[in-house]
């Protein structure tokens, strides 16, 4: 049988930042199936769903569709060969009916410039009553729930005929009633002979869910599974690495008392959802101490750096820095007070590509144009930045952007700096640098913060490690402890959890 979707040595580089998404990667994808592409963040499983859709061409490899090569180089092509993709986040018009949504584009004319509405009402519902979802055709969006708007958005595939359907991150704004209704639509897909993409974090899904795994690491392939081969545990040392016992040595000496930072009983909830993002966090930050957090995404910890980094304000609690309260600061507001923050999105957050190095260096400064300039010099050679500093930023290797930001980040701080996925797609030798200016701070009694999804990093580098799961900590592992990343495994996954 050819009914399926293959991919052949796929290989993508980012040259802007100098990443290796993907790196020679193949797999086959089946019809009657649901196949999850699992691994952690910066694994290349984003990459891989957008090159299959169109939305990211690949630097090389083929893709075929029953055994025939095709020619994927926009969204649009790939709807034409029956993909479809739905999104994390949806892209529904709330004021429209579902079937205005549904029909967007590919609606049937009743003459040239009119829309023949009844007869699309009465086709989508015929769609709707197919695949027996209890909705009607004529309601409006913005009276649907979150799971049932993403039925809508599964509906928009399907009415353009897809037979293979990718889903990105489908529950993550789903509370867990929702989340099992998601689950019994992807399994009547399956039942329906459509193929299933499916990327989450959440392992216990993968697992339940699928009929294949496909893990990947660091942009290479690391095997394709049968998910009733795997548990949680095994499947998230095939996501990680070999799971070596990693000591702690005299790199984590406690050198202070000092409380800098603390969160008091720290809470943030949205209205719309049942869990809060973060539930009564509590943890301080001392001189000379890192202090690493680290969990399954989708947990908290994107959120805990956001607030860290005054992007989002919490809903009770307070956030403690010397002594004075800086719960309700403003980002700009948290950095006059000596905030310094290496984001986890280094391009969006970190930097502004489109600019030049030496602007990127200097933006806190107020001195002479002259001695800005000096200042951006120092910078690039104290920190063996390797780029001109009229150079715009985009144009460096990630290695060399996240140094730039280090260094600046670094010259701004007072006392207390947020390291979050530091080393994410670097090679080894920025890895090795950006540590060393990690452990450097340490020695001079700056408090640090290490939010990160690599637990090789979070192991060798912090005294503290603090698990959080379900937007709690979970567990704290205290310095000069020994541990194994299948120890933190654990509890990242939520289990040993009394």
């Amino acid at each position: 049988m050819n009914d399926k979707l293959e991919l052949n040595n796929i290989t993508k580089l980012y040259k802007n930042v100098g990443v290796k998404a993907l790196n020679n990667v193949s797999a086959t994808f089946k019809m009657g199936e649901i196949t999850s592409i699992a691994g952690e963040n910066g694994a290349g499983k984003s990459t891989l769903v957008k090159i299959i859709f169109g939305i990211v061409s690949p630097d090389s490899g083929i893709i075929k569709l029953n055994g025939k090569e095709a020619h994927i180089h926009s969204s649009q092509d790939a709807i034409k060969h029956k993909i479809g993709m739905v999104f994390q986040h949806f892209k529904l018009i709330e004021e429209f009916t579902i079937a205005q949504n549904i029909a967007l584009g590919r609606a049937k004319k009743k003459h040239l410039l009119f829309t023949d509405l009844e007869a699309i009402n009465n086709e989508v519902q015929a769609l709707i009553d197919k695949y027996e979802f209890k909705l009607k055709a004529t309601t409006l969006v913005k009276n649907l729930s979150t799971s049932d708007k993403q039925i809508v958005e599964i509906l928009k595939m399907l009415y353009r005929e897809a037979e293979i359907l990718i889903f990105d991150e489908p529950t993550a704004s789903l509370s867990e009633s929702e989340a099992k209704k998601l689950f019994k639509t992807i399994n009547k897909l399956k039942s329906k002979n459509k193929c299933i993409i499916l990327i989450t974090h959440k392992l216990k899904e993968i697992i339940k869910l699928s009929d294949k795994i496909l893990i990947l690491r660091k942009g290479n392939l690391v095997g394709k599974y049968q998910a009733k081969d795997l548990d949680q545990e095994s499947l998230a040392k095939l996501m990680l690495g070999d799971d070596t016992l990693i000591n702690h040595d005299a790199i984590h000496e406690k050198l202070s008392n000092e409380t800098i930072l603390e969160f008091k009983n720290v809470t943030l909830k949205k209205h719309y959802q049942a869990q809060p993002l973060l539930n009564d966090i509590n943890f301080t930050v001392h001189k000379g101490e890192i202090l690493g957090f680290c969990a399954v995404s989708g947990n908290g910890k994107g959120v805990l750096e956001a607030v860290l980094g005054g992007m989002m304000k919490v809903s009770s609690g307070s956030i403690i820095y010397n002594s004075k309260d800086i719960t309700r600061l403003q980002a700009s507001e948290l950095r006059k007070n000596g905030l310094a923050f290496v984001p986890s999105d280094r391009n969006f957050y970190g930097s502004a590509l489109q600019a030049t190095l030496s602007e990127n260096l200097i933006i806190n400064k107020r001195d002479s144009l002259k001695q800005k300039n000096k200042i951006a010099k120092n910078f690039i050679s104290k920190y063996n930045i390797k780029g001109l500093s009229h150079q715009k930023m985009g144009t460096l290797s990630g290695g060399n952007i996240q140094k730039a930001i280090v260094a600046r980040e670094i010259d701004n701080m007072k006392d207390y700096i947020v390291f979050s996925n530091p080393t994410w797609g670097l090679d080894i030798n920025s890895t090795n640098y950006i540590h060393s200016k990690i452990l450097e701070l340490k020695q001079q009694k700056k408090a640090i913060i290490l939010l990160s999804s690599d637990l090789d990093e979070i192991i060798k580098l912090s005294d503290n490690i603090n698990i959080i799961f379900e937007g709690k900590i979970a567990k704290t592992f205290s310095n000069n402890i020994p541990v194994s990343k299948k120890e933190i495994g654990k509890y990242m996954l939520g289990k040993g959890i009394k």
